[in-house]
């Protein structure tokens, strides 16, 4: 069984390094690493030095041999360039450079080798491709930090009379760590949602939803690790914008995760880095925390106390209840979502009016904060029309009746937020360009009909923003000051490059563009939010709509992927509000669970239905309550009680200790006084 024992953070040294080079390759040494790179084949060797030997190795004592090292090796072969060329992928091995130079690299905060490569093989269509390597150790940290840069590349030859010139699709490197084990407390830690881990002995498939992206489910924060033996690794992706992951997965023979890069814009023009910390002692709960301490590190951790000192209405939402409500549903013929069986489905309406009624009713009957989230409130209702979504949907009271649910909630002291989407860019919406939509490479416009306002492209995140200005300084001119905006996809769907000339976008900038919007919202005393806790996000965001648990074959419905666990919240829970649905088999909810449990044991908000029957608001006070004292601290643990998966532990910041029964829907509550 996946055991997680205390262990002691790893104490920061500045002790002496040392670089040399011998016939089989390059050595570095440090305190707590040897790291050995092999000439011929590129294959890293790290070896953590047990503590006795760092005591030994910090009292300046003879160096010695010691026993139950722990050695983490690359696999030879598997760090290499896809090209995709005439339809087909083919691999290149970076070994398989003709030319390879080895220097000593230093500077004030690294210290190891660096590695040229080029002269890659005629056939291989790289042309004059040349890639800088980097392995070094952080001798602060003791991190090794592996970067890679290329430059060069002339047309291939031969393109032409294939039909189209072979271009990089990725650069693996460095090789996934060789990572075989049958052994059920050996794991693989994947931040993919909320998180899980894979023990070597998984038997059911590992399903991923977006090739390994770092943007979005298949990683909600850019880092994963594995465990051997009680030791193992943490490898933090600190140039996510344009990578993606692997994992193959054999149960009992190996569980390889390694790390894919991608161009930008075609282009390979800035250094990649990889970061991995080594201990002899490791397991989930230390991953968590050593990457909390790194986004920390890097400025990049915004709690939720800092964002309601920016703005208090986030203070509102510490214990409230989250409400759902749509006032329109219109579904066009050509939507995935088109009912054909029953028409009447395809056009539902629930006039402001009725809404707002509902709304009074429920605040005589609840008596926590409310915040309500309405969809379908724009003016052909739900996903239609994006977006030139003004006036307030006709059909349910225009301006006026908009207006009326906005004075309601506002006399009821409820918090009134709406759906949004800037991203989804309708054909019939009354702005709708081409020229302001993404382009690919070859300038083709992508295209789709799933969502119910039917055909529509994507607009391009560098100008979003305007669209989101006017229709919010109109709903201002109106006298309707909402509470929040939830910004549809954009913190959730992978970061998007856009070829086109006039307005051209690499993922890194359609992170900064889609940031800025949530900036512009909160810019005018708004709640934030969007759909997913996406890393990235964070920082410009106070309230996502899900973050539940990654389940097979899509993120919705079915059974968990590897065991669940909180590698999210053992990060994030004190610097992002997430609701949890109480319903047993939710969204997001592993098959057969209670959501509830999982809320209690994440300490989340709940959401609320605006007409609940008794028993949900009995529930729902429950987890309002928890919030209330917890919501703004730190998970500090995460454990499987005596070894059984079904039966976990979670422990906050003030002690406040709660315990779930997954098969036996027991759970406890121990607050501190």
């Amino acid at each position: 069984m996946i055991k997680n024992r205390t262990v002691k953070m790893t104490k920061n040294t500045t002790m002496k390094m040392t670089t040399g080079s011998d016939d089989n390759g390059w050595i570095i040494t440090s305190p707590e690493l040897q790291v050995k790179v092999d000439r011929d084949t590129l294959v890293l060797e790290v070896e953590i030095l047990p503590e006795v030997e760092r005591q030994e190795l910090e009292q300046e004592q003879e160096h010695k041999e010691l026993k139950g090292r722990q050695k983490w090796r690359t696999v030879q072969g598997m760090d290499r360039i896809t090209v995709r060329d005439g339809g087909q992928n083919r691999a290149i091995s970076l070994a398989e450079a003709g030319l390879k130079h080895f220097s000593e690299y230093k500077s004030g905060y690294f210290q190891g080798v660096q590695i040229g490569l080029s002269q890659f093989p005629d056939s291989s269509g790289l042309g004059d491709l040349e890639i800088k390597l980097t392995v070094a150790i952080h001798p602060y940290t003791q991190e090794l930090v592996c970067e890679l840069y290329s430059f060069g590349r002339n047309k291939d030859e031969g393109a032409e009379e294939r039909g189209a010139e072979a271009r990089i699709e990725h650069i693996a490197w460095p090789a996934p760590f060789d990572f075989e084990s049958s052994l059920a407390e050996d794991y693989t830690a994947i931040p993919a949602m909320q998180g899980y881990l894979v023990p070597a002995n998984w038997e059911k498939p590992v399903f991923r939803y977006e090739e390994g992206s770092l943007q979005g489910r298949d990683a909600y924060m850019p880092w994963w690790g594995q465990v051997m033996d009680g030791g193992g690794y943490l490898a933090i992706v600190d140039t996510l914008w344009d990578a993606r992951s692997s994992f193959e997965h054999i149960p009992s023979v190996h569980s390889r995760y390694g790390i894919l890069w991608l161009p930008s814009l075609g282009e390979y023009n800035y250094t990649r880095r990889i970061r991995y910390c080594f201990q002899d002692e490791m397991n989930y709960v230390k991953m968590a925390k050593l990457y909390r301490d790194y986004v920390k590190r890097y400025g990049r951790f915004r709690s939720l106390r800092e964002k309601i000192a920016q703005n208090p209405q986030v203070g509102r939402m510490i214990g409230a209840a989250v409400v759902h409500t749509m006032v329109h549903f219109y579904c066009v013929p050509e939507s995935d979502f088109y009912d054909k069986e029953n028409l009447a489905n395809n056009d539902q309406r629930t006039p402001f009016a009725d809404r707002a009624a509902q709304l009074e009713r429920l605040n005589d009957r609840y008596d926590g904060s409310l915040y309500v989230h309405v969809d379908g409130w724009g003016r052909r209702g739900y996903d239609n029309l994006h977006p030139d979504i003004l006036p307030p949907n006709p059909y349910c009271g225009g301006w006026e009746g908009f207006r009326q649910l906005r004075d309601t909630c506002s006399e009821l002291g409820i918090l009134l937020a709406v759906h949004d989407q800037y991203r989804d860019f309708y054909k019939d919406a009354d702005s709708y360009d081409d020229r302001l939509a993404v382009q690919d490479e070859a300038g083709a416009i992508e295209s789709c009909s799933i969502w119910p306002g039917g055909d529509h492209s994507f607009l391009c995140a560098s100008v979003a923003k305007g669209y989101i200005e006017r229709n919010y300084n109109q709903l201002q001119d109106e006298g309707i000051e909402l509470d929040g905006a939830y910004l549809d996809v954009f913190a959730i769907v992978p970061l998007e490059e856009c070829h086109n000339a006039t307005h051209p976008m690499t993922r890194r900038e359609c992170a900064e563009h889609r940031s800025a919007c949530f900036q512009s919202i909160r810019s005018r005393g708004m709640i934030v939010s969007s759909e997913e806790p996406v890393d990235w996000a964070i920082p410009a965001l106070d309230l996502v709509h899900h973050g539940p648990y990654a389940l097979n074959p899509n993120p919705g419905r079915g059974p968990a992927i590897g065991l669940p666990v909180p590698l999210f919240s053992l990060v994030y829970h004190d610097a992002i509000l997430l609701p949890w649905t109480l319903d047993t088999s939710g969204w997001g909810i592993p098959e057969g669970d209670w959501g509830f449990l999982h809320g209690l044991l994440n300490a989340g908000l709940p959401y609320l239905s605006i007409d609940p029957t008794d028993e949900e608001i009995v529930l729902v006070k429950q987890l309002a309550e928890l919030h209330q004292r917890v919501g703004l601290l730190e998970l500090v643990s995460h454990e499987f009680i005596d070894g059984h998966v079904r039966k976990q532990r979670a422990v906050y910041a003030d002690g406040t200790r709660i315990e779930i029964d997954l098969d036996s829907n027991k759970y406890d509550i121990q607050y501190q006084v």
